[in-house]
């Protein structure tokens, strides 16, 4: 029995883990393709500079961060933080709509990517100085839809990877 147990834990965290690499991979193949048309990637080394003072120095809140001193390895940990924090968000899918049994679909995928949308838009933008919805960016419009593309298709995909667990 406890060795049931063991292996439906451990079929869920491979779920999660694949889940959460795989649709970050699709939002990352998206921002590449929108990147060849001249619209602009997020900034993975001030996502891995946040991250790196928020570990080292507890600042959630940053506005100055792009004028930090640089990490040296904060392009790496920003490329590792977002794949954490897309496997953050597998979890929170698993437990919506696995656990609470919420009817899985292409639909729900995409509103489930849409809500995604507001933690760049609401907690990353601002804590690092570009405030709500990138309003201190000089171009809040195209970076909000921007945010709202790439997620929308990361909900699709985190939605496919689980379908084929499930």
């Amino acid at each position: 029995m406890l060795q049931l147990i063991i292996n439906d834990l451990n079929s869920i965290i491979i779920s999660i883990i694949i889940a959460g690499i795989f649709s970050c991979i699709i939002l990352d193949i998206l921002g590449y393709l929108q990147k060849m048309i001249g619209i602009p990637e997020p900034s993975w080394n001030i996502l891995g500079r946040w991250g790196y003072y928020m570990i080292k120095d507890g600042i959630l809140f940053n506005p100055k961060i792009d004028e930090m001193p640089n990490y040296k390895y904060e392009l790496i940990f920003g490329w590792v933080f977002h794949y954490l924090i897309s496997i953050f968000w597998a979890i929170i899918y698993y437990i919506t709509f696995i656990v609470l049994g919420i009817k899985m679909s292409y639909f729900t995928g995409f509103i489930f990517g849409i809500i995604t949308t507001l933690a760049p838009l609401l907690i990353f933008l601002p804590f690092t100085g570009q405030g709500i919805f990138g309003i201190n960016t000089g171009k809040p419009m195209q970076i909000s839809i921007v945010f709202l593309i790439r997620h929308s298709m990361y909900g699709i995909a985190i939605y496919e990877a689980f379908r084929w667990f499930n």
